[in-house]
C-alpha cells in the first residue's frame, strides 16, 4: 500500500512538472517574423480581465485575456515593422461598454499607424443580444460575417428583479438605511416596484450608452445617427440582409477569411497570437506603474472568492503596493486603474490615505474602466488627475447600509426558538433576530450621515468644487464618464494612453524619454490559485440568492446591484 502511494505521488509530481513545462513554454513568447507577414490574430472568446489571472492547470480552458496583457502588445505592435496586420475573431465579447471603448481605441491606433485591422464574426449573437460584438467589430476597416451567422444588433435592455415580495412570503424584515435619494441598492430589498429616481437614473444611463453605440456605428459605417436607430430596431438580420444593409462587407467562411488576408498581403501570412507576442523589452531608468485596484472594497487582503470568482480589493494589500511605489525612486509616476463598484467605506477610507500620501511625492493619475463608483470613486477623488471612457460608470456618492431581521422566518415558518440576553442597550444593534429601536435607527443613521460627509469632503477638495456643487452631483447619483467630466468629477475622456500621456506631463517626463510602463501588483500564480483556501463551488442560481440575502453592514459605498449589471448592457 504504501509503494503504491509512492507511485501515486511520483506520478502526480510528474504531471504537474509537465504541466508548469507547458506554460512556461507557452509563455515563452514570439516575436514577428523577419519576412514582413506577420499578422496577429485575435479571438474574443469570453471576458477580457484588467488583470492576468491563471487558472489551475486541470481546470479545463484558457486563460481570459486582459488588459494588462493585450495592451503592451498592441503598443508595441504600432511601432513594430514587423506587424502587418490584426485579425480579430470575435465569438463571444464577454465584457462592459468602458473596456470594449478602450479596446475600439487600441483598435484605431493600430490602423492609424498604418496597419490593416480585419474582424470575423461567425455570429453577431446566437439566440442572443449581438449588440457588443458589432459594436466593438466596427473598429475594424472591414467586417466578414459567416454566411450562416446572424447580426443581433438588438440595441440595449435592463431587468430587475426585486425581492420585497418574496422577502414578505418568507417573514424577513429589510431594515435599511441610505444616505442619497439616488442610491437605491437598497430598493432591492425594500420596494416591489423602483423608486422614480432610480427609474430615472437606469434610463439616464441606457439613453447615454445607447446614443455613444449609435454614433461609434455611424461613424464607423459612414451612416447618419437616423439610420442606425432605424436599423437597430429592424433587427435582427440575416447574413445577406446585414450586408446589403451595410452592416458589414462581406460574407466568408473562416478559410475564406484566411484567404482574404492572404490576398491582402501578397503572400501567406506568419499568424501570431496577440497572447503569445512579445514586443522587445524596454530598458530604461524610470517607470510609469500601472496598478490595479479590481472588485469590491473590504478591508484586508482581498483576493478572488473561489466559489463567486468575485475579485475583492483588499485596503492592506493596496496599502503595501502604494508604499512600495512611494519609496521607488525609480518610479517617476502612477497610473491607478480601476474598476471597483465600492465596498466597505473604512476599507475605502484606508486606500485613499494611501493614495495621498504617494501624491505627495509622485503624480497619481486615476484611469477608469467599466465602472470607478461608490468606494470605486472615493479611492479616486484626491488623485493628481481622473480619465475615464466615456461609458466609465462614476459617482453614486452616497451611503447604504442596514440588515435583515429574520426572527418571523426562523420562528414561524422554520419552528426555531429563541433565548437572548444583553448587557449594553445597543450590544444587538447588528442582529438579525431584533429589529432596531427608534433609537437604534437614528444612530445608524447618523454614523452613514457621517460617512456622507467624509465623502463628499474628500471630493470637494481633490476635484477643488465647494462642498453645495457637490452635494448637486452626489445624492448617490451614477454617471457614465462623459456626464462625469461635464459636471467636473473627472478630468479627461479617454483610456490608459490618455492616463499615461497626463502622467508623464504631471511628472514632468519629456516626450523623447524612454520610460518604461510596468503593471502592479505581481498578478497570482496559479500555485498561489491552487493553494488558497478553497470553498465548494455552488451552482449560479444558488450564488445569486445566498449573495442576495446577503447582509449588508451599515457604512457601506457600494454601487447598487442594478446599476452595476449596466455596464455590461447586452
Amino acid at each position: 500500500m504504501k509503494k503504491l502511494l509512492l507511485i501515486f505521488v511520483a506520478l502526480l509530481g510528474i504531471a504537474i512538472l509537465a504541466t508548469v513545462a507547458g506554460i512556461l513554454m507557452s509563455r515563452k513568447g514570439r516575436r514577428a517574423t523577419g519576412d514582413g507577414a506577420t499578422v496577429l490574430v485575435w479571438k474574443v472568446d469570453g471576458p477580457v480581465l484588467e488583470q492576468e489571472m491563471p487558472r489551475l492547470p486541470f481546470s479545463g480552458g484558457g486563460e481570459p485575456d486582459s488588459i494588462a496583457q493585450l495592451y503592451p502588445a498592441f503598443r508595441a505592435a504600432r511601432q513594430d515593422p514587423g506587424i502587418k496586420g490584426l485579425a480579430v475573431y470575435i465569438q463571444n465579447a464577454e465584457l462592459g461598454l468602458a473596456k470594449a471603448q478602450e479596446l475600439r481605441r487600441q483598435m484605431m491606433a493600430l490602423r492609424r499607424a498604418g496597419k490593416f485591422v480585419e474582424c470575423y464574426l461567425e455570429t453577431a449573437g446566437e439566440g442572443s443580444n449581438g449588440t457588443l460584438a458589432y459594436y466593438l467589430a466596427t473598429a475594424c476597416e472591414r467586417i466578414h460575417l459567416s454566411p450562416a451567422g446572424d447580426l443581433n444588433l438588438l440595441g440595449l435592455s435592463w431587468e430587475s428583479r426585486l425581492l420585497r415580495g418574496t422577502l414578505d412570503k418568507l417573514k424577513i424584515d429589510p431594515q435599511f438605511n441610505r444616505v442619497g435619494r439616488y442610491k437605491s441598492a437598497v430598493e432591492t430589498y425594500t420596494q416591489s416596484r423602483l423608486t422614480p429616481e432610480a427609474q430615472e437614473a437606469i434610463a439616464a444611463l441606457l439613453d447615454g450608452y445607447y446614443s455613444q453605440i449609435v454614433s461609434a456605428v455611424a461613424e464607423a459605417r459612414r451612416k447618419s445617427e437616423t439610420e442606425v436607430r432605424g436599423l437597430v430596431d429592424g433587427a435582427p438580420y440575416d447574413a445577406e440582409t446585414a450586408r446589403k444593409r451595410g452592416l458589414v462587407d462581406d460574407l466568408a467562411y473562416p478559410d475564406q477569411f484566411l484567404d482574404h488576408l492572404q490576398q491582402r498581403l501578397g503572400r501567406k501570412p506568419s499568424l501570431l497570437p496577440i497572447e503569445e507576442y512579445r514586443p522587445e523589452p524596454v530598458f530604461a531608468a524610470r517607470q510609469v506603474a500601472v496598478v490595479f485596484a479590481l472588485g469590491t472594497i473590504v478591508r484586508g487582503g482581498g483576493g478572488t472568492a473561489p466559489w463567486t470568482e468575485e475579485s475583492y480589493l483588499g485596503s492592506d494589500k493596496m496599502a503595501e503596493v502604494l508604499h512600495d511605489l512611494r519609496e521607488d525612486d525609480s518610479v517617476a509616476a502612477v497610473v491607478l486603474r480601476i474598476d471597483s463598484p465600492g465596498g466597505s467605506a473604512l476599507a475605502s477610507d484606508l486606500i485613499l490615505r494611501q493614495v495621498e500620501r504617494l501624491k505627495q511625492k509622485k503624480p497619481v493619475v486615476v484611469s477608469m474602466s467599466d465602472t470607478a463608483a461608490s468606494g470605486g470613486y472615493y479611492i479616486a477623488a484626491r488623485a493628481s488627475k481622473i480619465v475615464a471612457e466615456p461609458a466609465t460608470l462614476t459617482g453614486s456618492i452616497g451611503v447604504f447600509g442596514g440588515k435583515f431581521v429574520t426572527r418571523r422566518f426562523e420562528e414561524e415558518v422554520l419552528g426555531i426558538g429563541h433565548d437572548s440576553q444583553k448587557r449594553g442597550a445597543n450590544a444587538d444593534l447588528y442582529s438579525e433576530l431584533q429589529p432596531y429601536s427608534p433609537l437604534q435607527e437614528a444612530l445608524v443613521q447618523q454614523l452613514m450621515d457621517r460617512t456622507y460627509a467624509a465623502f463628499v469632503g474628500h471630493v470637494a477638495a481633490g476635484r477643488r468644487m465647494s462642498r453645495q456643487a457637490v452635494e448637486g452631483v452626489a445624492s448617490g447619483r451614477v454617471w457614465i464618464g462623459a456626464e462625469a467630466r461635464r459636471i467636473g468629477l473627472v478630468d479627461e475622456l479617454g483610456g490608459l494612453d490618455r492616463a499615461l500621456e497626463l502622467a508623464r506631463a504631471e511628472a514632468r517626463i519629456g516626450p523623447r524619454e524612454t520610460v518604461a510602463v510596468d503593471f502592479y501588483p505581481t498578478p497570482p500564480t496559479w500555485l498561489e490559485v491552487f493553494l488558497a483556501k478553497r470553498e465548494p463551488r455552488l451552482p449560479g442560481a444558488l450564488v445569486a440568492i445566498v449573495k442576495g440575502l446577503e447582509t449588508h453592514p451599515p457604512r457601506l459605498l457600494e454601487l447598487p446591484p442594478e446599476l452595476a449589471r449596466l455596464s455590461r448592457p447586452f
